[in-house]
């Protein structure tokens, strides 16, 4: 049976495989006739080095992929080794960026069947070597165009990668054993220190007024900060708006975040009010008054809202709680409550009814 053995690191198994399926469509071989040496069919137990040691002896042509990789491995340099077993079969097939001198270091140094594929004409001839060596027959033509195919999906972003892939020396690899042993031991000196500095924290907190802890935490307080300056920023805008639209946009907000069933506004009161609105295309009447979103402030006005929503479900801690309800008596730290809108946005919300 012929037998074409491919010799591989592990780490180049994709170009491995795609040789590999160039070489059996072309030659009309099949998947049998291919010997990878990162073949995962074999049975588990088989002895891996006896079936690599049979394998070159009865392939027709082995195939080493000369690489980066393949050379910087000690398993893939002693099955280099072990291709003297089938010389007459051998060519070693170099793939760039390495050029030929890539086996000067190795006793295939002055090999004359070396293949290097800077092209697509390089796999042609090495085509040709597998002609000479009884694999089969390939249309060349066809070959030719399979071949560039291959060139430029697979050969072309090797080098490439290859090109610019960091290596790492045994020197630089102990150096950084080095420096991760420092960085734990001056880790573990930190937690010590920072241990000691929380003692120390709690035993002040025993000792000092408790109102001026709390003054100090608030001052140190960015949450607070952002809370104000986002209410702020929302409060800006809604009170630009005409004085019974925060209402309506008050209502839809409670149903939309499931805290009502009713989504409209009801209001006799502002009735002629918001007519008026909707004539200006601020409120549509639907099931109740509600805000028309096709109008831009309308839409605006409602992606702060929602912003400033994000915010509190991101940010709500002890602390904050603390600090509104203090600053807030009396009012739920919920968007869904008008108390909330009123206090914090400064505007009047009409209820349904009134």
């Amino acid at each position: 049976m012929t037998l074409i053995f491919i010799s591989h690191s592990s780490k180049d198994g994709d170009l491995a495989i795609a040789l590999m399926d160039l070489l059996q469509n072309q030659f009309n071989l099949h998947r049998e006739n291919f010997f990878l040496t990162s073949d995962e069919e074999l049975k588990v137990g088989e002895d891996w080095i006896e079936s690599i040691r049979k394998g070159m002896e009865q392939a027709n042509i082995v195939l080493p992929l000369i690489t980066p990789n393949f050379l910087e491995s000690q398993f893939c340099l002693c099955e280099l080794g072990a291709t003297w077993i089938n010389q007459k079969a051998l060519v070693p097939v170099i793939i760039p960026p390495l050029k030929h001198n890539a086996l000067q270091n190795t006793p295939f140094s002055s090999w004359l069947q070396n293949l290097i594929l800077n092209s697509e004409e390089d796999i042609v001839r090495l085509a040709q070597a597998m002609i000479d060596r009884g694999v089969g027959t390939v249309n060349i033509p066809r070959f030719t165009k399979r071949a560039n195919t291959f060139y430029k999906s697979y050969l072309e972003p090797f080098k490439v990668a290859m090109q610019n892939r960091v290596v790492i020396s045994a020197t630089t690899v102990e150096k950084l054993q080095k420096d991760i042993e420092q960085y734990k031991e001056a880790y573990e000196l930190a937690e010590e220190e920072l241990d000691r500095l929380k003692e120390e924290n709690e035993a002040l907190r025993q000792m000092k007024n408790k109102k001026e802890i709390k003054e100090y935490d608030y001052s140190k307080m960015d949450e607070w900060d952002r809370f104000e300056e986002k209410s702020n920023k929302v409060a800006a805008i809604i009170s630009k708006l005409p004085h019974v639209l925060p209402s309506v946009l008050f209502h839809a907000y409670r149903y939309d975040a499931r805290k009502s069933d009713e989504r409209g506004l009801y209001s006799p009161s502002a009735n002629d009010e918001l007519k008026k609105l909707e004539n200006r295309g601020f409120v549509k009447f639907e099931d109740g008054w509600e805000p028309n979103e096709e109008h831009p402030q309308i839409r605006k006005i409602n992606e702060e809202i929602w912003e400033f929503k994000k915010f509190l479900d991101e940010n709500i801690t002890e602390k904050l709680e603390g600090r509104f309800y203090e600053e807030y008596e009396g009012i739920i730290f919920d968007l869904a409550y008008s108390d909330f809108w009123e206090e914090i946005f400064g505007v009047t919300i009409y209820h349904s009814g009134e």
